[in-house]
């Protein structure tokens, strides 16, 4: 790999001894990861300098596509979010809103209520019945949901099942697998660690109550077409065909966090109609041993996966806005219609020193993706999202090009 890559793993290993967690996954030469474990813990202002330097060296990248204005603005948008977790792990103080901004490279809003709203009004004409919204989805949850024993091959039985969506609407290396693990006591509810060589590690979170179409939805978001697919789908592409030695680092909290959630998010939209996802639902629902309106559940999960930009809106009232714990509750009861078991996870999730900002990138990347797949088409351009070294900078400039206003700088 060429000096700008190796130097960028290091800067990204090092980070990590003083920001735990920023490292996703890491499949590079382990030599590297041995120098970074190796060295006396770095001072942040070493790596805030690095950085710079980095970034004076990807604008001096040229050409065109993945040697160049890609890579180039690629670097630029993860070099400045090091940057900003250097500077704030070295005690510089960022206003919340600031930070994030620096972190994804993109504006940040909250979620309209309009949006929400109309998120929750397709939610509340979908479940019949006379209690309170929360009353009728708490029936619906009771109905449909999964006993935790049946949870991981539940999710696994459908991950398969998306797996044949998957190829056949796009490229997916032949020798790729996944290996399965319960997981208890964590602040996600499931997790894709890559492991290299085509192989990923998914583990679930069977501390909550799971649901059918929760099962679906982290089948489709940790494995095919999401998380899983999108990483043995670049380890081809960008480390072995292109030699892009940075791909082999994955990162939270930077711009291609953003698009990787994103993607993941978006992904069920574009392998599976509605009819086909109420299909996905009566089959998991068999193998768990209930039974419901599959049809009317699929868009109760569609209405309640909006309604993930709520979670965005509750970090900025707490963290910004300096609302209390109890008002934000009561926001997420209200607005995103979460159970108390719910809520609960969301505020772990919401002080958490990772995730408080990282719960961003599924809102906000399902928000930017949607609109630049309309412009680029849906197969060609979900493909390019698994394949190419993209960044929020390029699609809000595709997006512009076309004409488009992206619905984060609304």
């Amino acid at each position: 790999m060429d000096e700008l890559a190796r130097r960028y793993l290091l800067l990204g290993l090092r980070l990590d001894r003083i920001s735990p967690g920023f490292v996703d996954s890491y499949v590079g030469p382990p030599e590297l990861a041995e120098i970074a474990r190796g060295e006396p813990e770095p001072l942040a202002v070493e790596l805030h300098a690095e950085a710079l330097a980095l970034q004076d060296m990807a604008e001096a990248l040229n050409g065109e596509g993945l040697g160049g204005d890609h890579r180039r603005t690629w670097f630029l948008g993860q070099l400045r979010a090091i940057s900003a977790i250097a500077r704030q792990a070295g005690g510089e103080e960022i206003a919340y809103l600031d930070f994030v901004e620096e972190l994804f490279g993109i504006p940040i809003r909250p979620v309209p209520e309009t949006e929400l709203s109309a998120a929750r009004e397709r939610v509340d004409a979908a479940l019949p019945g006379r209690g309170s919204l929360h009353e009728r989805l708490e029936e619906l949850r009771a109905v449909i949901r999964v006993p935790p024993d049946l949870v991981v091959p539940a999710v696994e039985a459908s991950a398969s099942r998306f797996r044949a969506a998957t190829r056949r609407d796009f490229q997916l290396p032949p020798d790729e697998s996944i290996e399965w693990q319960v997981a208890h006591d964590q602040p996600w509810m499931a997790y894709a660690g890559f492991l290299g060589n085509g192989r990923t590690r998914i583990e679930v979170n069977v501390d909550l109550p799971a649901d059918v179409g929760l099962i679906a939805f982290w089948a489709a978001h940790e494995a095919y077409p999401g998380h899983h697919a999108e990483a043995v789908t670049k380890e081809r592409t960008l480390v072995r065909a292109a030699g892009l030695g940075e791909a082999t680092l994955q990162t939270m909290n930077t711009p291609e966090a953003v698009l990787s959630e994103g993607q993941a998010d978006v992904g069920l939209e574009v392998v599976m109609t509605d009819a086909e996802l109420a299909d996905e639902f009566r089959r998991i629902g068999e193998m768990a041993g209930v039974q419901a309106d599959w049809a009317a559940a699929v868009v109760v999960r569609r209405g309640l996966n909006a309604l993930q930009g709520a979670m965005g809106n509750a970090g900025i009232l707490l963290h910004h806005d300096g609302r209390s714990e109890r008002e934000v509750r009561e926001y997420l009861a209200e607005v995103a219609v979460r159970p108390p078991d719910r809520i609960d996870h969301a505020i772990r999730v919401l002080k958490d020193p990772v995730n408080r900002t990282y719960s961003f990138t599924y809102s906000e990347g399902a928000r930017l993706i949607r609109p630049w797949l309309e412009v680029e088409g849906q197969t060609l351009g979900f493909q390019r999202l698994l394949s190419e070294e993209l960044s929020p900078a390029l699609l809000l400039r595709d997006l512009a090009a076309a004409g488009v206003a992206s619905p984060n700088e609304a």
